[in-house]
């Protein structure tokens, strides 16, 4: 449609990509189906990689204690998380005060209110596909840091400056033990 670019990009085409008579492939779809098994290899990779920590992350938690409704309690997890789509439940680490986890656990049930556990996995599934696209990536880091952006945001819409204070300290203690990855 652009007549600059058409004599630029249209020679080179024609070049490199033109079958030759006596060549049975046409060089563009070797080219297609190579990027074709590099993409669908990598998005089988990515959701391999997230089954099995899905599944790694359920045998850590199988040995939690229930202390009332969805919200367990476990000896092997170090920061509070939601697991599970159609159950979800709370998994909180043992051993944090009662102050903490009467704000961690509003902070979470403001995730399960926002249907989070449901949002975070289908970015995920969107970054799987297009994850060749570095701007899916950015995406995607932008999408769970506004996930909890907003709900902080809706725990302490409503609260006195002491009550945000403790919610600030509890969030504090809960990541200091967090692994960099």
């Amino acid at each position: 449609g652009v007549e600059v670019i058409n004599r630029v990009v249209n020679p080179v085409i024609e070049k490199n990509f033109t079958p030759q008579e006596v060549v049975s492939a046409n060089p563009l779809q070797i080219v297609i189906m190579v990027c074709s098994v590099v993409w669908i290899a990598g998005m089988i990779a990515l959701l391999m990689y997230s089954f099995l920590s899905y599944l790694l992350l359920k045998k850590k938690v199988a040995a939690s204690r229930k202390i009332n409704g969805n919200v367990y309690v476990c000896d092997e997890v170090v920061t509070p998380f939601i697991l599970g789509v159609l159950r979800p439940r709370i998994y909180l680490p043992t051993g944090i005060s009662d102050g903490t986890m009467e704000c961690i656990l509003e902070h979470e049930k403001a995730h399960l209110k926002r249907l989070d556990y449901v949002w975070k996995p289908l970015g995920f599934v969107i970054l799987a596909v297009y994850w060749f696209h570095p701007l899916c990536w950015v995406a995607y880091v932008f999408l769970c840091k506004d996930i909890e952006l907003a709900c902080d945001e809706k725990v302490t819409r409503d609260k006195d400056k002491e009550w945000k204070a403790a919610y600030c300290q509890a969030l504090l203690d809960c990541n200091t033990q967090r692994r960099i990855i």
